[in-house]
This record gives C-alpha cells, sequence and structure tokens, in this order.
C-alpha cells in the first residue's frame, strides 16, 4: 500500500509499504480521511515534539470502511463507517505502548490503518476506541473526533461551571472544539482570540461571543472590558506561543484556572511567583473525550463543512502541510488517500 513517510522537517516521501493485516483482536481500516494535526504540523517545520525518532506514517485523525475484521472483534464487520484510533498494547495488554501516527504505528496517511485491538469498556461492553459513524456524519466529521475531543476534555479538565467566562487563546481546531464545548456548558460568555481574520470567523458561527485579533486590538484590555475588570474564570491556551502563555496568566482572574493544551516549539521564561501573586492555576490539558466529541459532531455543533478548508491526496500531502501551515488561509486541512 501506499504511505507518506516522515523522515524529517519538510521530508515526507511517499512509499510502498506493506498492507497490514487485523490480527485476531483487530481490524483494517481503509482510511477516507485523515486530519493534520497542529502535532504533526510542529513536527513537518522543526523535529517531532514528544515522538520517538524513525520513519513513520503520521496521522492520528482518521476515519475510514472496516475491509477486514479479527476472528475475536465481535459487533465490528467489514463494511461499517468508522472513527477508529489505533492503540498497540503492551505484552501484557494493560499499559499502552503506542499510537497510531505518533509512536510505534503507521497513522492514517497511507491507505490502510491497521487498528490492533478492538477495546471495550468493561461495564457497558461498548468501543472505547472505535465509533460507528451515522450516515448523518461523513468520514471527515468523523475524522474531526479527535481533535474535537482535545478541546471537549480541555473544558472537563477546566471543570467549567454554567455562567462562567471563558477565553479560548487560538482557533484552530482545538480552539474551536473547545468554544464547542464551552457553549454546551453553558459559559455566560465565550472569547476568543486569534490572528486569523478566517479563524475567527469560524469561531462566531460556533458560539463565540468575542472574537479578537490581536494585530489590531489589546486582546488583555479587551477581554478586561468584557469581564468588568475581573478576567476570565477560564483560559484554555492552544496557541502554543510563549506570548500567548505568559498573557493567559494576565487574563485570567485571581483564583482563575488555565489549561494549557498546546505544544511549544519555544521554551517559556516566567517567574513563577507570578502565579502565587494571582492566585492562579496551570492545569495540563492532556487528554481526550472521544465520546462527548462524538456527541457534539452527531448533534450538529460542529461539522466538517464549517471547519474543513482543504482537502488533499496522499501524493500532495507536503501541498497539504504547506497550506496547514498558512493560517490566514486554512483552519482543517484532511488527507483523503
Amino acid at each position: 500500500m501506499k504511505a507518506a513517510i516522515y523522515y524529517g522537517p519538510r521530508d515526507i516521501r511517499l512509499e510502498e509499504i506493506e498492507k497490514p493485516r487485523a490480527g485476531e483482536d483487530g481490524i483494517v481500516v481503509k482510511v477516507r480521511a485523515a486530519g493534520i494535526c497542529g502535532g504533526d504540523l510542529h513536527a513537518y517545520r522543526k523535529a517531532p515534539i514528544d515522538r520517538p525518532p524513525g520513519k513513520l506514517a503520521y496521522g492520528h485523525e482518521n476515519a475510514g470502511d472496516v475491509v477486514e475484521v479479527g476472528a475475536n472483534v465481535k459487533d465490528i464487520k467489514v463494511g461499517d463507517r468508522v472513527f477508529a484510533e489505533a492503540l498497540l498494547l503492551d505484552a501484557s495488554r494493560t499499559r499502552l505502548a503506542g499510537i497510531a501516527g505518533l509512536s510505534g504505528l503507521h497513522g492514517g496517511f497511507a491507505e490502510y490503518l491497521w487498528v490492533p485491538v478492538v477495546m471495550r469498556d468493561k461495564d457497558t461492553g461498548t468501543h472505547t476506541n472505535i465509533f460507528k459513524l451515522p450516515d448523518t456524519m461523513s468520514y471527515r466529521d468523523g475524522a474531526l473526533i479527535e481533535p474535537v475531543s482535545i478541546g471537549a476534555a480541555a473544558v472537563t479538565t477546566a471543570a467549567a461551571q454554567s455562567g462562567e467566562v471563558a477565553f479560548v487563546m487560538g482557533t484552530g481546531i482545538i480552539g474551536l472544539g473547545t468554544v464547542v464545548a464551552l457553549k454546551a456548558a453553558g459559559m455566560s460568555k465565550i472569547i476568543v482570540s486569534d490572528v486569523s481574520e478566517k479563524r475567527l470567523k469560524a469561531a462566531r458561527e460556533l458560539g463565540a461571543d468575542v472574537a479578537l485579533n490581536p494585530t489590531k486590538v489589546d486582546v488583555t484590555k479587551r477581554v478586561m472590558e468584557e469581564t468588568s475588570g475581573g478576567g476570565a474564570d477560564i483560559v484554555v491556551e492552544t496557541a502554543g506561543l510563549p506570548a500567548t502563555f505568559l498573557q493567559s496568566i494576565d487574563i485570567a482572574r485571581p483564583g482563575g484556572r488555565i489549561v494549557v493544551v498546546a505544544y511549544y516549539e519555544e521554551s517559556v521564561q516566567f517567574k513563577p511567583h507570578t502565579l502565587i501573586n494571582r492566585n492562579v492555576r496551570i492545569i495540563p490539558g492532556r487528554g481526550a473525550d472521544w465520546p462527548k466529541a462524538f456527541e457534539l459532531i452527531k448533534e450538529g455543533k460542529i461539522t466538517d463543512k464549517q471547519v474543513v478548508t482543504h482537502t488533499f491526496p496522499l501524493d500532495r500531502i507536503n501541498e497539504a502541510f504547506e497550506t496547514a501551515g498558512n493560517s490566514q488561509e486554512s483552519i482543517k486541512v484532511m488527507i483523503e488517500p
């Protein structure tokens, strides 16, 4: 099968590799849509962040058709349309050993995706890493489940309460997923910032009350005006710049929470006593809530028509990455092998 193999910054090569087999506990998916993640983009521009070295097909935001099913897999059949998060377990089958497109497994920037194990919730019996897509959801919708799940999990991590004010820094797909999840959580006001007018427009359409461009306005000043000088109860940092990290501390109200979701290409220097003086908590935002994201997309709260701006075939993947790096023109870029 054809796969786009990452060799290093700005060096992705289309190669022929062996097509996977399902094995007893897994499935094989014909990839129909695979999103370019911000982490993929970091690796393309510079070097992998928190990823082991080695030649790998990236792509961990995947949806497609099941074409092979292992003998031990129940309730999934050939022809099912699915969102699939491919996970590799260690020999004990209790610990995660790899994630497709990130470590240990080839991801969705290929014609086929191997999902080594189909996992179930021990209490409910439902699949936890495979979601069947209803007819109302496109493959592109399915591929949005993973990035939207990061925003949904950030809202849970922030312990968002109805009536609070939230500020989202960065309105790429994770920021937009955060906006949708905040809206569902009943925020009294959602403020966002981004340098891309295209992305700010999408944020407004998805529920943001105030959209600010830092190249045009003093964002900190405007947030304070919008909060009567108090600051935001919740700040979700998805932009990944030293300046936005520092600004998040200024924007959070005393006693507020900052959830840091973004990966950073550069180090951030700050004085920790700033957090003490302002009584602000910084919380790591790592985690995913696939069921919540699935429901938000299924309910039409966020769809591919609103956020997927470009699609490319596998043999134009380098062009796709260059496009994804242009925030003025793109929101979500997908590969359709």
